[in-house]
């Protein structure tokens, strides 16, 4: 490979390094967003480097055919590094008004929907309502068990 070739595929590993830390802000936004626990976490953080890998591969597979040297490792970690250096915390930022905003439109888009079920439902919860309070009525009611043991 000439170095001209190299060069350009160092500038697209800075890219690609830049993406993948784009991508990872949009994991630790939803983690924070989700108020994911500590199994949540963990299976996240497994399915996001397992993404990430993946990407990151599939990127390198269409740019120099998946060869893996030091440069790219250099470009990958330099990409990531300048953007948790420069555009990190904005990142998070972005991502989180994202789910908030995203939040927001899935609530107002499910409110019909929801309105309906309750409307549906309404009958049957009563029904249901009612039988617990008549049941507790019986019990109230009702004489107590005879004693066997006596």
């Amino acid at each position: 490979m000439f170095l001209e070739a190299q060069f350009l595929v160092f500038l697209v590993a800075i890219g690609i390094g830049i993406g993948a830390g784009f991508l990872f802000d949009c994991y630790r936004a939803a983690r924070v967003t989700l108020r994911l626990g500590r199994l949540g976490t963990s299976i996240g953080d497994l399915l996001v480097w397992a993404v990430l890998t993946l990407v990151v591969f599939g990127l390198l597979l269409l740019t120099n055919w998946g060869e893996v040297r030091w440069y790219i490792l250099l470009g990958l970690s330099l990409g990531a590094l300048l953007y948790h250096r420069t555009f990190s915390r904005r990142g998070v930022a972005f991502w989180k008004s994202g789910f908030r905003v995203a939040g927001r439109v899935g609530r107002v888009l499910a409110s019909p929907v929801v309105f309906v079920w309750r409307l549906l439902t309404r009958p049957f919860r009563l029904g249901a309502w009612s039988l617990v309070r008549l049941r507790a009525g019986f019990k109230r009611c009702a004489p107590p068990p005879p004693d066997d043991g006596e």
